[in-house]
């Protein structure tokens, strides 16, 4: 009997330090989550070198904005790219759909170079402007994407409204 509860202990400190060393893990995918998916849209300059997961995503949480202001129909828009999932390619496409039409149209699209097993993608200092064909006041949806096969596939999407 005794050899069997020193097992039983054994098993049990076991799995505390598993639990104690996946914690973190869970909480790293909860921030994560948050975010997964997503394009956030900012007038300024993201950062990088948080100290952890979370302070991340609070910080480009309270640096997103709906709406980028320009002067003279022209825009500058940093974008933060949380992938669904790793492109396992070398590039994506940025790709930018006017939704204040019907049906919506594709007015621009830029190449974005990444690793094959990034998710995270940061892009400061977009430049659109009229003659790329936006226009003020109008709402555009932007996709992060790569074609496959002739169809689009998203990875992650966010809207902007430019005035």
């Amino acid at each position: 009997m005794p050899r069997t509860n020193s097992i039983a202990t054994s098993i049990l400190g076991l799995l505390a330090v598993v639990a104690a060393v996946l914690c973190p893990a869970s909480a790293r995918a909860d921030s994560w989550a948050a975010l997964k998916g997503k394009i956030v849209v900012s007038d300024a300059e993201f950062h990088t070198g948080y100290a952890s997961d979370a302070q991340m995503v609070s910080a480009v949480k309270k640096q997103a904005k709906p709406t980028i202001k320009g002067d003279n129909n022209a825009w500058t828009m940093n974008l933060m790219v949380f992938l669904k999932e790793p492109a396992g390619v070398t590039s994506i496409n940025i790709v930018y759909y006017d939704v204040s039409v019907k049906p919506r149209d594709q007015v621009n699209f830029s190449e974005v170079t990444v690793q094959p097993s990034q998710r995270i993608v940061q892009v400061n200092g977009v430049a659109i402007s009229k003659d790329l064909g936006f226009v003020k006041g109008h709402k555009y949806e932007v996709l992060a994407t790569r074609l496959i096969g002739g169809k689009e596939k998203v990875y992650a999407k966010g809207l902007v409204t430019l005035k």
